[in-house]
């Protein structure tokens, strides 16, 4: 699925960019619009060419694979096979250049040279591990509905089970400053006394 990404000024200038052809450069540049959250694609010449050159009948697979090659000659992409035996590949600063709001985990594997650990179920790089609900709320302002007290920190770490409830959406009084979205699932901690 193609996503919305950023191109920086310093890649007109770019030295690397520089030491490719134009039609490889459109390529990178296409497959920074093709990959996934972690920089990531399938290295397959066809589906790369359906994707980025399918009004320009012109540039076929092969012409893209040659586009491919001097990308990793340069630098700028690295060349994998996976677990799978299929063949990746990565932008190589991706997580230099773009700045994904949400990353979603990727479900390609990881590249063995550049590893990330941004495999499924694992974090992307930076990114904090995921907190209990009390620890992120009482970490933010601690105004407003929702807001917990020092009997409620106490429990930290102690409770029974998390259960998954529904915050109603048809009452607005219910909602209004609430920590939570309306109609969206949230955990609550059910502490132990």
């Amino acid at each position: 699925m193609a996503r919305i990404r950023t191109i920086k000024p310093e890649a007109f200038v770019s030295e690397s960019l520089a030491a490719v052809t134009l039609t490889a450069e459109r390529t990178f540049v296409g497959l920074l619009t093709q990959a996934d959250d972690q920089g990531r694609h399938r290295d397959h010449a066809a589906i790369i060419t359906g994707q980025l050159w399918v009004l320009r009948p012109e540039h076929g697979p092969s012409d893209v694979e040659t586009d491919l090659a001097q990308l990793a000659d340069a630098g700028l992409i690295c060349r994998y096979k996976g677990p799978d035996d299929k063949r990746y590949l990565h932008i190589v600063t991706w997580h230099q250049h773009q700045k994904i709001n949400r990353p979603s985990m990727s479900r390609l594997p990881d590249c063995p040279v550049h590893g990330t650990g941004t495999g499924i179920g694992q974090s992307p790089r930076g990114a904090a591990s995921p907190r209990p609900w009390h620890r992120q709320r009482t970490e933010r302002s601690g105004r407003g509905h929702g807001a917990l007290t020092e009997d409620a920190l106490s429990t930290r770490g102690k409770c029974a089970s998390l259960q998954r409830i529904r915050v109603p959406t048809e009452n607005p009084q219910v909602n209004a400053g609430s920590w939570s979205r309306p109609g969206r699932l949230t955990e609550v901690c059910v502490s132990l006394q």
